[in-house]
This record gives C-alpha cells, sequence and structure tokens, in this order.
C-alpha cells in the first residue's frame, strides 16, 4: 500500500496580513470605536476647542502687557542684585555647565532613540500647530503661517518615518544630538525674536520698541551653550586617559561643593570675620571631641559609657541657656550625639571607630566652615538685608532645603526604627511635633521666635533662617516616607547580616539603607517637589522671591514704566517658571524608577 504524502501548505500563505496602520485607522480604533466613545471624542474636542480659544484669547489680547515680563526678567531672576556684580552670577553658571557637560561625558548620558519616535513628536507639534492656529485668535498671514508650518512639520515627519520603513524601528538616533538641535533652536530664537520693549525717552507715553527677546543676555547664554557643548567633547577626551570611577568620583565632589562655593563665596564675596577664634575652637573639639568618643564608644564601658554620653548631652542642652558663643553651643551638642551613637555606630573593631572619628572631623570641620560664613560680611552691596533675590533665591532655598532635610530625615528615620529609647523617643517627638504645626507657622517662627535663642551679637539673615526651617520641617515628612521603605524589609535580611557578623553601621549602609531608599523614590521625589514648590511661602515672611517679585513688584511699577494691572500676566509666567521646573523632576524621576526597577522583582 503506497503511502500518502501529507503535504505541508506554506506558512508565508496562511500568514495573517497585517492590520492596516495609519492615522485613520488610529482614529477609527481609539477615538470612534463606538458610539458611546464617537460622543466623549466630539465632546472632549468642543472643550479642547473653548478652552484654548479663551486661552489664547488671553494672551493675545491687546489689553495684555506682556512686556512687564520680558522688561524685569532680570528682576524676577536676581532681583536686586548689583548690575556691576552680574558676572558673578554668569560665572557661577558657567561652573554649572562645566559640570554638566563633563557629567553627561562621563556617565554616557543619552542613549539613542528610535526614529519613528522622533518623528512621533515632531508630526503631534505639527499636529498641535495647526490646531493651536486654528482655533486662536490669529489674524491674516499669521494664521495662514502657522497652520501651513505645522502641515509641513506633519507631512514631513510622517513620510520621512514611512520611507524609513522597518529602520524607523532601530535606535539610531542620538538623544544627546536632538537635544543640542533644540538648544541651538532656542539659542537662535534669542538672537532673532523681538518683544516690543517699553521707550523711557519716547515723547508719547508708552511707547514700546521692538528689541531681542533677551537683549542684555543673549551673549552670555550662547557662550554657556557652547562651554557645555565643549566640556562634553572634553569629557569624552578624557575618559580615554582617566578611569570612569575617579571622574565621577571627582564630578559629584564638584557637585556637591558647587552649591556652597557659588552660594556663600561667589555670590556673596564674603570677608570672614574671627577666623583664629572659630579655628582654634574647632581644633580643640575636633582632638578632646575624638578622645572623648573614641572612650565612650568602646564596649568595655558598658552602662557606663552610655550614662557619661547621656550626662553631656544635659550638659549641651544646659549650654543653651546660658551666654556662649554659637559654635560652642552647637559643636557640643554634635559631640553629645556622636557620643551616643559610639556605641552602636563604632562599638566593634578598632577600624571602625577609626572611621567613625573621621565622620566626627568633618562634620567638626563643616559646622566651622558655615560659621564662618555666615558670620562673614558680604562685599555685594545691595539695597535689602540680603544679597538673594528671585529665582535665585527661591532656587538656593530649594537646593538647600532639601540638600539638608535628605541626611536628617533619613537619620530621624533610623532613629525612629532604633532599638534604643532614646532614639527612638527623641526622633518620634521631633516628627510628630514638626508635622503637627503648619509650615507657615515656622517660618514666622525662624524670623520671630528663632533669633531669640541666641546672644544679641549673633545674627543670621533672614535666607538663613527661613532655609534651616523648611529643611527641619521637610525632614520631619522625609523620614516618615524612608520609615515605610525600611519597614517593607523583611526581618530576614537584618538576620542574615547579623549572622555574617556585620556591624549596625555596615547592615544599615549595605543592606537596609539602599533598598528602603530604592523602594520609596516616587515618595521622595514628590517631597523634592513639594519643597521646590513650598518655598513660595517665603514671600509671606518678607523674602522677595520670584513670587513676591511677581505678585508685589511687577504690578505696582509705575516709574520709569506703567505696568499697572499686570497682575496676571506676571503671575502666569511665575507658574509657567515652576511648572517647567517640576515637570523636569517629575522626568528624572520616571527616568530614575526605570534604571533601578522600581516596581519590578
Amino acid at each position: 500500500m503506497a503511502e500518502k504524502k501529507i503535504v505541508l501548505p506554506d506558512l508565508e500563505e496562511i500568514a495573517p496580513e497585517p492590520p492596516p496602520k495609519g492615522p485613520v485607522v488610529w482614529a477609527r480604533d481609539n477615538l470612534f470605536y463606538s458610539f458611546a466613545s464617537t460622543i466623549l471624542t466630539i465632546f472632549g474636542g468642543v472643550i479642547a476647542f473653548v478652552f484654548v480659544s479663551g486661552m489664547f484669547g488671553f494672551i493675545l489680547g491687546d489689553e495684555r502687557k506682556w512686556e512687564a515680563i520680558t522688561t524685569n526678567m532680570r528682576l524676577l531672576m536676581i532681583q536686586a542684585y548689583p548690575q556691576e556684580a552680574t558676572w558673578r552670577i554668569w560665572l557661577s553658571l558657567g561652573i554649572l555647565a562645566v559640570l554638566f557637560g563633563l557629567s553627561l561625558a562621563f556617565w554616557h548620558a543619552g542613549g539613542k532613540t528610535e526614529p519613528r519616535k522622533v518623528g512621533r513628536a515632531v508630526a503631534g507639534l505639527g499636529g498641535l500647530m495647526i490646531f493651536v492656529f486654528a482655533v486662536a485668535p490669529f489674524e491674516g498671514s499669521a494664521k495662514i503661517i502657522g497652520i501651513v508650518a505645522g502641515a509641513v512639520l506633519l507631512v514631513v515627519a510622517l513620510a520621512v518615518v514611512r520611507a524609513l520603513g522597518e529602520r524607523a524601528k532601530e535606535e539610531s538616533v542620538p538623544v544627546l544630538w536632538i537635544a543640542t538641535i533644540l538648544g541651538a533652536l532656542v539659542i537662535l530664537g534669542l538672537w532673532i525674536i523681538r518683544v516690543p520693549v517699553p521707550v523711557v525717552d519716547a515723547e508719547e507715553f508708552g511707547a514700546t520698541a521692538l528689541e531681542p527677546l533677551a537683549s542684555t543676555t543673549t551673549v552670555p547664554w550662547t557662550i554657556l551653550f557652547f562651554v557645555t557643548i565643549g566640556t562634553y567633547f572634553l569629557g569624552k577626551a578624557l575618559t580615554r586617559v582617566v578611569s570612569e570611577r575617579i571622574g565621577r568620583l571627582a564630578l559629584v565632589a564638584g557637585w556637591v561643593l558647587a552649591f556652597p562655593v557659588i552660594v556663600l563665596h561667589l555670590a556673596r564675596g564674603v570677608e570672614f570675620n574671627n577666623v583664629a577664634q572659630y579655628l582654634l575652637i574647632g581644633a580643640g573639639f575636633l582632638v578632646i571631641g575624638g578622645v572623648i568618643i573614641w572612650y565612650l564608644a568602646d564596649p568595655a564601658r558598658g552602662e557606663l559609657g552610655r550614662g557619661l554620653a547621656g550626662l553631656l548631652l544635659v550638659l549641651a542642652i544646659a549650654s543653651w541657656m546660658v551666654s556662649a558663643l554659637i559654635l560652642v553651643r552647637l559643636l557640643l551638642l554634635l559631640l553629645a550625639l556622636f557620643a551616643l551613637g559610639g556605641p552602636t555606630f563604632a562599638g566593634g573593631e578598632n577600624r571602625t571607630r577609626i572611621r567613625y572619628l573621621g565622620v566626627w572631623a568633618g562634620t567638626v570641620v563643616v559646622t566651622v566652615y558655615l560659621m564662618l560664613l555666615a558670620t562673614g560680611v558680604s562685599v555685594v552691596q545691595t539695597s535689602n538685608e540680603t544679597v538673594y533675590g528671585g529665582f535665585f533665591l527661591t532656587w538656593i532655598l530649594a537646593v538647600a532645603g532639601i540638600a539638608l532635610s535628605f541626611p536628617l530625615g533619613v537619620i530621624l528615620a533610623l532613629g525612629r526604627t532604633s532599638t534604643m529609647p532614646i532614639f527612638r523617643l527623641l526622633s518620634t517627638f521631633y516628627i510628630e511635633v514638626v508635622r503637627g504645626v503648619p509650615l507657615i507657622t515656622w517660618l514666622l517662627v525662624s524670623v520671630v521666635v528663632f533669633p531669640l535663642l541666641f546672644p544679641i551679637d549673633v545674627s543670621f539673615v533672614a535666607p538663613a533662617k527661613v532655609t534651616l526651617f523648611i529643611a527641619f520641617f521637610s525632614a520631619a515628612y522625609l523620614a516618615e516616607n524612608v520609615r515605610g521603605g525600611l519597614q517593607s524589609i523583611s526581618k530576614g535580611q537584618n538576620e542574615a547580616a547579623n549572622a555574617l557578623g556585620m556591624t549596625t553601621l555596615q547592615r544599615t549602609v549595605f543592606i537596609t539603607l539602599p533598598q528602603a531608599l530604592r523602594a520609596v523614590i516616587p515618595a521622595l521625589v514628590g517631597q523634592v517637589i513639594a519643597i521646590f514648590k513650598d518655598t513660595s511661602l517665603v514671600a509671606i515672611v518678607g523674602l522677595f522671591d520670584i513670587l513676591k517679585i511677581g505678585r508685589d513688584i511687577i504690578p505696582s511699577q509705575t516709574q520709569p514704566f506703567n505696568f499697572l494691572g499686570s497682575l496676571r500676566e506676571s503671575l502666569l509666567a511665575v507658574a509657567v517658571i515652576y511648572w517647567i521646573f517640576t515637570f523636569m523632576f517629575s522626568r528624572v524621576s520616571l527616568r530614575l524608577e526605570e534604571r533601578l526597577g522600581v516596581g519590578n522583582r
């Protein structure tokens, strides 16, 4: 009997055809899939039409005074900073540009993206331009030019993606090149875009003249743009001769030191006072305090060591009731805290105690350095109590508040979860008291009550006091976020670390804390955004941040320009500035979560 041959059909013949693609198919599948979705799409389109028409009707209205923003941009950024000293601000931005360019090179930032994603973004921009110029109250040629430009972007982007075919799915477009092109377009816009600026000497009151968008800062911004590009290529060259690990450590140190150098040295131009006295006090605490910590951290001291550390804490608290140098009070309080934590964090081998003493030495040096800066005199003369103002002040308060609150919040979280009753009770008391009072109340305390705690001859500028209380307030909330991360770690990991012979410090630094921080990254970023926005409350205590200038100063200007009635314009500009930076923070958070795999096991 002959065998029957089984003929299999060609797989290519039975393979289903790929579904059709294109904007029409996308719209049908996503916007007009059913009767209900069609109704919702039409309803949403009407709402979008009304909203965009109203928004652009407000922005493009003849009664708007947008020249109040362009004319006072310097006031919004640096407020009363003297014109002859603005080179300090540009030099500070230059330092940041150099660090940013080198960081991009050593961390290999950017990567590549797919051409189709770029094409979709450009096509989306073109579609948005068509919609905006179609519904917005533009007149004449402006409406036609805008619609045509949007249509050109839309058609060209879709045509290029279609022409590339399968290659459009390959990650071949460098992200940094896209960012560079966008930056170049912004710089070009600063050179060619003209905005109306009031003319002071005009015979007709209210006359304006067209000037560049950033007439006095176009050249510095252009230089900073090319400095960033140049330092990026310099960093690429350095990666071939310098170890990436060393380069990254150097850059991290540079970023950490950049803030105090810029804010406390470069922007202020400080002249130090009482240098010899403060250095002598610091050296005394460094040596004598080191001996005390070494003695009390020895496990052989037992309860005697803890008792002496507690007595030292009582002495430190009592020192705030008598007249003494603020530096002595601070160092004595820090010494008491280090002595209390010695048996826990340095009670093992001598090597551990040596590292603990290294941390104590660094703390003393930083404290003395900050006190020298706080008591120094600025050489930059302004009409205000402080040289800081505008968005510069907002940024200082946000960065300093975040930088100071993070370590304090982590310490409070560790203290609240500690097995030592005194640390747990003190941390809990601090967190509950601080969180129970609104931030604005603490800001009022910082300017009214806080100075009464110090001798008459000791005073702090308002930004310093406000910064401390913002940090103290934020640390309480951050501590609870970190505590939630600490509680998510299973006890088995702590038991495993103990079985390996790890000390408390090693277990905390290498096992529990990294996992806890990774788990609460979204909450931490939310806290950063909250701090940045909460800095606007300092306007209530008299500081001239960007919100106070936009709310009170610009709308009340009558000389040399009449900007009365420009409150809505200035507030909208301030809101846009806040949104830009908070949106950047959220994007960075998403990238960080993706790299660390937050939410994935």
